[in-house]
């Protein structure tokens, strides 16, 4: 330890990266409340007569799938033996966290939250929803502090979290009362203890914990939510005068060079720099860095089939098709050879590597402007109301279509200083964006209301910011059709924020070669490029691109040219054997197929690994060949685009060793 006096470190950052970074051993006790994946058997707001509607959705985050699988093997590595790790869950999940949790303790068992005052159930159609469960599992000798039989239930009591505890801004739909959570960390800790809360939300594990006298380690991916926890819990350190604790990390890849986001100030920061698989005599390391940019069949998920089958030694590191860099940012290596026929995809690595400023200038300039069109709606909320007229029959369509018109032209001014200073051409095609996407938003939001129920107030302002932040990505998307080569910094700029804001982070082109995806709807309104330019500067990452030889060729051309030895490795993510696999505007047929295998099984020294779906075309190429490994795994689309992918799907793992 480095500073044995800290009491806090709260982290805003994607746990899955931040968790990488906590030594094995470390953590006392886990209490976390993950997502329920519950949202998307919502039946949606329940209409009242004579009465505003309850609102029954959950938060966007939880139609995101998660998959507690993934998280099992991170949480028992961090744990200590005699830890203790209790998860919130539900009926749908409990199955899952058992499986993958309950044969590497010595025992789990489970803990029910009754809530005294649930939502109620107005038409008497089923239970109410009174009950959550608390996954829970030990080893022998764990720490357990029971007073009596009477505290040994496993089964607490208390009321919903409600004000003035509950926020009202911002509303987190899970949060749960202190005073449960203060119960499960004296019983299943010690002072002095580090409790962790890997989706720390609004920060109530962490009030808990300093109420306590135990230490906290937080993350919390969302902005809001992090801002509101950091005060919470820095206003409980200052009530119980602890005042020795880690900074807040606002911006974990940001200033004063926080790789480690502060964890280096808990922990001595070369326990925390990668992990390291042991495969023999020699070791393998594993980089924590992330993904250069979300890409369409980026292997982020299926790193832990990769890594595990990967050589034992690597001198040096190969990628044809690196894509969006998850597999190469794993990697570590003496250097890195990488390549993609991508001219888009490689003029942005190649900018990140050389600092260019000007690149990352306007790449800030539009992430500013989509901050701006925020602030704008949030000073002309009229467009609420006037669609409540239209919805209540005060005005019809003709009536807010003029309305809508009248009001971009009154404010043509402001609506044009959403836009960046040096990207302000033909700044026309945002005001019709606004008028268009104002009104079709609008009438289909009357539709949707008149075919189920009434959208609440919540959702009447994100439908309606919605379509402000799309007539801005059309806008963005525009100006990215008809940019030449002469401005390859404001196109690179422009490519990485489509790639950010495009639906599901897809990259899908019209007969006239322009880009065509819309943009990804209300779970994409909050989203900001700020964190990924601050992890683009990050010195971590500089020093992995310090090490890098990048190409943009042909993957046989690459290949050739740079000659990969026996003691290298060769990571292919190819273009999948279907009926739709353009690749950078490009074919990648069977016959690019059979030149790859070719390349590869008779032409190329090095140890490879390629990962690609399932097919009999494929397996016919390299089934039978001397040397060859087939393993297969099972691979789940979160997207089916257009009935192009199945949503389960076998994936081969083929290496030559």
């Amino acid at each position: 330890m480095k500073d044995l006096d800290w009491r806090k470190c709260v982290i805003c950052g994607d746990s899955k990266d931040v968790i990488k970074r906590i030594p094995d051993n470390s953590i006392d006790f886990i209490l976390t409340d993950p997502p329920y994946n519950i949202g998307k058997h919502s039946t949606g707001n329940i209409p009242l007569p004579g009465r505003s509607a309850i609102n029954n959705d959950l938060a966007d985050w939880d139609l995101v799938e998660f998959n507690p699988e993934e998280w099992a093997d991170e949480f028992i590595r961090i744990l200590k033996p005699k830890g203790n790790l209790f998860i919130f869950t539900t009926y749908n999940q409990l199955g899952r966290w058992y499986n993958c949790l309950d044969n590497r303790f010595d025992t789990s068992n489970f803990m029910i939250w009754h809530k005294t005052n649930p939502a109620p159930k107005i038409f008497k159609a089923g239970f109410l929803n009174s009950c959550e469960m608390v996954f829970t599992c030990w080893n022998k000798g764990h720490v357990w502090n029971f007073i009596s039989q009477s505290e040994m239930h496993n089964f607490i009591e208390s009321p919903i979290c409600s004000r003035p505890e509950r926020l009202s801004n911002p509303k987190h739909p899970a949060q749960k009362p202190i005073s449960i959570l203060k119960k499960m960390i004296r019983i299943a800790s010690n002072p002095d203890d580090i409790v962790f809360d890997p989706f720390m939300g609004v920060g109530s594990t962490g009030v808990a914990a300093i109420q306590e006298g135990r230490k906290f380690i937080g993350i919390e991916i969302n902005k809001s939510y992090f801002c509101a926890a950091k005060d919470r819990i820095e206003k409980e350190m200052e009530k119980t005068d602890n005042m020795n604790a880690v900074d807040m990390v606002n911006e974990p890849l940001e200033s004063k060079s926080l790789d480690l986001f502060g964890l280096e100030d808990i922990f001595p920061a070369q326990t925390i720099a990668s992990h390291t698989i042991s495969r023999g005599k020699r070791l393998f390391c594993q980089s924590s860095l992330k993904p250069i940019i979300k890409w369409p069949g980026g292997k982020e998920k299926e790193l832990k089939f990769i890594l595990p089958n990967a050589p034992s030694h690597i001198e040096n590191y190969y990628e044809p098709f690196v894509g969006g860099g998850s597999v190469y940012a794993a990697f570590q290596a003496n250097h890195y050879f990488i390549n993609d026929l991508s001219s888009e995809l490689i003029a942005l690595y190649r900018f990140i590597a050389k600092k260019d400023e000007t690149f990352f200038q306007y790449a800030k300039e539009i992430d500013n402007s989509w901050n701006k069109a925020n602030r704008f709606f949030y000073r002309h909320t009229e467009l609420v109301d006037e669609y409540v007229k239209y919805r209540t029959a005060i005005v019809d369509a003709n009536s807010l279509d003029a309305f809508i018109q009248d009001f971009c032209k009154q404010n043509r001014e402001e609506i044009s200083a959403i836009l960046p200073s040096p990207i302000k051409e033909n700044q026309i095609i945002f005001t019709k964006e606004l008028v268009k996407n104002l009104s079709r938003k609008m009438l289909r939001m009357k539709v949707l209301e008149d075919k189920k129920h009434l959208l609440s107030e919540e959702d009447l302002y994100r439908n309606i910011e919605t379509a402000i932040k799309s007539a801005l990505y059309m806008y963005y998307r525009t100006l990215y059709n008809g940019i030449g080569d002469e401005q390859p910094q404001l196109r690179t700029a422009l490519f990485l924020f489509i790639r950010n804001y495009a639906y599901s982070g897809m990259f899908r082109y019209n007969d006239k070669g322009q880009f065509n995806v819309p943009y990804g709807g209300i779970a994409y309104n909050g989203k900001s490029m700020n964190s990924k330019l601050s992890y683009y500067r990050s010195s971590q990452l500089q020093r992995h691109f310090g090490k890098t030889t990048i190409y943009n060729l042909d993957f046989e051309d690459f290949i050739k040219k740079t000659k990969p030895g026996q003691d290298d490795f060769v990571f292919l993510d190819s273009p999948y054997d279907t009926e739709f696999s353009t690749y950078a505007k490009n074919e990648f047929t069977k016959e690019s197929q059979a030149r790859l295998a070719d390349l590869m099984l008779h032409h190329c020294k090095a140890k490879w690994m390629l990962v690609i779906k399932d097919t009999d075309y494929i397996r016919s190429l390299y089934k039978n060949k001397e040397g060859i490994n087939i393993r297969t795994f099972e691979k789940e689309y979160l997207v089916n685009f257009m009935n192009r992918n199945d949503k389960k799907a076998e994936h081969l793992l083929i290496t030559n060793y």
